[in-house]
């Protein structure tokens, strides 16, 4: 798979596509298959977030959104309709919602299987006064790396209890075992990198030592250029990402007294491919 190679030292890593240009959808999937993600400029427009999204999907081959099944547990409905990074609100208890904190990488759909939620979308109203970049990790060029440097540490994250994450939301009892790698029957890799507090690691999977020597590589691969980079959205720019391939963060931001930071998320079960 192409992004296995990718490296965001590279100079077009999140160029900005122009989504009224001709062939944009062509050049947005094809930012996506070798980058895991690429970058939307929808346009100065009076349309509502919703409309600019669902332009958007369509013309990727995405389908409707879904919401991850964490949001379709009891006492968890109210957070269906906030499943997207909504301005600070101090009186919602949502762990990401509330905060100008940044947050750990991690995958969508935490009570989700791996590879069910395949590309997830933000798409930027407001823009913070400063910070608020989201971080992308190339989990799988990382993995790859890995594979071929140290097949047992590898093997412990392809098991199928290797990592077991919990929902921290409070009065929400949701959690999900699974692989934090697993490869697909065309031998492409997907992943579920998480690296936060709904993580609790087994490591009795594999051989002593292997999975921490795994989670140790990661962790380091995180913090190279070579797999990691940040995209700071304008007001009508979206990230599109293969949530299934790539695992995302968010730095820490500072609203201005008058406008709070914004981003619209919307995810879906279908990889992408450009209409027609």
């Amino acid at each position: 798979m192409k992004q296995a190679q990718a490296d965001y030292r590279s100079q077009d890593i999140g160029r900005r596509i122009e989504f009224s240009a001709p062939g944009a959808a062509v050049s947005l999937v094809s930012d996506l298959e070798r980058n895991g993600f690429s970058v939307a400029v929808m346009g100065d427009s009076e349309d509502g977030p919703e409309t600019c999204l669902k332009r958007l999907s369509s013309s990727l081959g995405l389908g409707d959104p879904v919401v991850p099944s964490l949001y379709r547990r009891e006492n968890a409905e109210q957070y269906a309709s906030l499943y997207h990074e909504v301005q600070r609100n101090p009186a919602d208890e949502h762990p990401g919602f509330s905060t100008t904190d940044g947050q750990a990488l991690h995958a969508d759909g935490l009570a989700d299987e791996i590879g069910k939620l395949k590309t997830s979308i933000l798409y930027c109203v407001r823009a913070a006064h400063t910070g608020g970049e989201t971080v992308i990790f190339n989990a799988v060029a990382a993995f790859a790396a890995l594979r071929a440097s140290d097949s047992e540490a590898a093997s412990a994250l392809l098991a199928p209890r290797a990592l077991e994450r919990r929902a921290t939301i409070p009065g929400v009892e949701a959690s999900a075992i699974g692989p934090v790698f697993a490869v697909e029957p065309d031998g492409s890799v997907i992943t579920r990198f998480t690296d936060n507090d709904t993580c609790e690691w087994n490591h009795s999977v594999g051989s002593a030592g292997s999975l921490a020597r795994g989670l140790e590589f990661l962790r380091e691969a995180a913090q190279e250029p070579r797999y990691r980079t940040t995209v700071r959205l304008a007001p009508g720019e979206a990230l599109i990402f293969r949530n299934d391939r790539v695992s995302h963060g968010r730095t820490a931001y500072q609203d201005s007294p008058r406008y709070r930071r914004l981003l619209v998320r919307a995810v879906y079960g279908r990889p992408p491919r450009p209409e027609g």
